[in-house]
């Protein structure tokens, strides 16, 4: 909606500063197609008007979403059920907005990879944080440990609620990723993937270079 649209002022948004595919990247490395179904209103793909133009809806899709959050939290707090209800917000994928000159999912990168995640539940302090390492299949558990669920036997993931109840405990040291023939190991500082039968395979030390700029996955200590 406009309203959101207007929000932002197009020129003055910071653009990617990383617009090159990482130094010794594998080939099986590719953006998503997906961004060309969108309208592209006759722009250049990856030109500067393109990259403006894909943040601008961006973040005004970002802002529309978050009022639409807005709404929901407000008709708990009216209807007074804001103290005894779970809540999460969380993605599915993470998102490029023009590094490597990729837009939107479907690779093994750390933008990819990474999703937003918040959960509120009753009982527990606000606005924590932690840097816990935590999956989407831990949701489910979580879920039934909050409400007083049994867990079921066949689940993969773990409850957050004792990294809810201490964001400082040591907890998972990775997480696992899959997509298409490419499976990646995450850890605090690393990124390892593997194509395949290991014919090609990326490691990105993001300790030292977050922005994933150079695969060092065949570089000698």
């Amino acid at each position: 909606p406009k309203k959101y649209w207007d929000l932002y002022d197009r020129a003055s948004l910071e653009l990617a500063d990383n617009l090159e595919p990482p130094k010794d990247a594998p080939s099986l490395l590719r953006g998503s197609g997906e961004i060309h179904s969108y309208h592209d209103r006759g722009m250049k793909y990856n030109s500067e008007q393109w990259h403006r133009e894909c943040l601008h809806g961006y973040y005004a899709c970002v802002s529309y979403v978050d009022a639409q959050i807005g709404k929901v939290l407000k008709t708990l707090d009216d209807l007074k059920l804001r103290k005894n209800t779970i809540i999460v917000l969380w993605g599915d994928h993470g998102w490029h907005l023009g590094e490597h000159n990729f837009w939107a999912k479907t690779n093994l990168l750390h933008n990819a990879t990474r999703v937003p995640l918040i959960i509120s539940a009753p009982g527990f302090r606000k606005e924590i944080r932690t840097d816990g390492i935590v999956e989407l299949v831990d949701i489910y558990p979580t879920l039934c440990e909050l409400a007083g669920i049994k867990l079921p036997e066949h689940l993969d993931g773990t409850s957050m609620v004792p990294l809810m109840n201490d964001p400082n405990r040591q907890w998972k040291k990775a997480a696992f990723t899959r997509h298409d023939n490419g499976s990646t190991v995450t850890t605090g500082d690393y990124t390892y993937t593997e194509y395949g039968d290991n014919a090609q395979r990326m490691l990105y030390d993001r300790k030292k270079a977050p922005s994933e700029n150079e695969n060092v996955a065949e570089v000698a200590e």
